[in-house]
């Protein structure tokens, strides 16, 4: 429980800084910010990502994974990052799922 805490904490520590702390990544565009982030999730087992452009210039990613760990992992391989170079707003939400599963959805709106 300890452990689910102090996760959950940093986490949302991250997820203030994605949304709050923008700035330009020179040189990358979020097309390729997009493209690592799916290679991330494609390198994580039984992990799903659904990338929609809602229109208007908003656009919403969706990350499922069967275990909390799986979510670490990503986080730990540079995921919060990406999602900070991305131009514009940038809202991020963290769910934990029943079952010990876990779910991000992070909204863009240029």
């Amino acid at each position: 429980m300890r452990r689910l805490v102090t996760v959950t904490g940093l986490v949302c520590l991250m997820a203030f800084g994605v949304a709050y702390g923008h700035h330009a990544a020179e040189g990358i565009v979020d097309a390729e910010v997009w493209e690592m982030i799916d290679a991330l999730v494609a390198d994580t087992p039984h992990a799903t990502m659904t990338l929609d452009d809602l229109g208007g210039g908003m656009m919403e990613l969706t990350i499922q994974t069967p275990t909390v760990r799986s979510m670490e992992n990503m986080i730990d391989d540079g995921l919060l990052t990406y999602l900070a170079m991305l131009d514009g707003e940038v809202t991020l939400r963290i769910e934990f799922l029943p079952r010990g599963g876990m779910a991000m959805d992070a909204q863009q709106q240029r």
